[in-house]
């Protein structure tokens, strides 16, 4: 493997390490005090010590996957290193959505600016700055769309869940059309035995949708490929 997929797997293994605490850290912020259990209780440290090379290994794979898929282009790395901010805020976005049925803005806010950046850095290096305006289109494009959800109501879609799909179509639009696509639809799908779930339980707006515009945009890059 390259240099860049061997420093993409050692920066997933360290986030998996913060990412557990991040999550537990954001959830108490979000939540009332007696919702969240005691502050020391997460991770435990029996529990983490079991589970954490389960965890790094599979922070490790990830991130690898990750680079391997987004940086064989021009301006590759660049490319990875957004992917990997879009992949750690998204699996702590995701993790905080299940539990708070909320999408902080803050985290969002954070990674978009990172996200910027790194693309910003790919314009200029490889001089190629329809990458950075398709990015831009695709942000308000996809993040229009669910804009039109959330405005008509009777969805679980928020507004946490259109600044985040903003994000994620922005990175989505680096890669191209096809991507932006994909990323846009297969989270209906693979929300919808959830949403029938809930909704034969006359729960519809119960569903947390974060997790599943993160998946459908990480599963968007994976049918594209590299």
């Amino acid at each position: 493997m390259s240099a860049m997929v061997w420093c993409s797997a050692l920066c997933g293994a360290l986030a998996a390490v913060a990412l557990p605490y991040a999550c537990a850290r954001t959830v108490r912020m979000l939540l009332p005090a007696h919702l969240c259990g005691p502050a020391s209780g997460f991770p435990g440290s029996v529990r983490a010590g079991l589970w954490m090379p389960l965890v790094c290994g599979a922070g490790a794979g990830a991130s690898a996957g990750v680079a391997r898929l987004t940086g064989e282009r021009p301006g590759g790395p660049l490319l990875a290193a957004g992917w990997l901010v879009v992949l750690y805020a998204g699996v702590l976005l995701s993790v905080v959505d299940v539990v708070t049925r909320r999408l902080p803005t803050p985290v969002i806010a954070a990674a978009a600016l990172a996200l910027a950046v790194t693309l910003a850095g790919h314009a200029l290096s490889t001089a190629q700055a329809q990458t950075l305006i398709r990015a831009g289109l695709a942000a308000g494009a996809v993040g229009g769309g669910h804009l039109i959800f959330a405005v008509l109501g009777g969805s679980s879609v928020g507004l946490g869940d259109v600044r985040l799909s903003a994000l994620l179509g922005a990175a989505l639009g680096a890669l191209g059309w096809p991507a932006v696509l994909y990323g846009a639809l297969l989270p209906y799908p693979l929300a919808a035995p959830e949403a029938l779930m809930r909704l034969t339980l006359h729960r519809p707006r119960d569903l947390a949708f974060g997790p599943y515009l993160v998946a459908g945009a990480f599963l968007a890059v994976a049918l594209i490929g590299p």
